[in-house]
């Protein structure tokens, strides 16, 4: 089951606390960059958890 990221509560990669954690943490690939955003690509995410365990505004959970 991939992620999801709730766009209300994340703040993005210019305004997060820890600049883009979740995407830093994902050694499949499953969170990166694009256009200063963070997107999902759910058939890289291997369900580690790392990204909803760290992300400091709750942002991240199961789709």
């Amino acid at each position: 089951m991939a992620v999801k990221i709730d766009s209300n509560l994340c703040g993005h990669i210019n305004d997060c606390p820890v600049q883009g954690l979740c995407i830093k943490l994902c050694e499949q690939g499953a969170i990166i960059e694009e256009n200063g955003d963070v997107a999902i690509v759910p058939e890289n995410c291997d369900d580690c958890d790392l990204c909803i365990q760290n992300c400091p505004n709750q942002a991240i959970s199961k789709a």
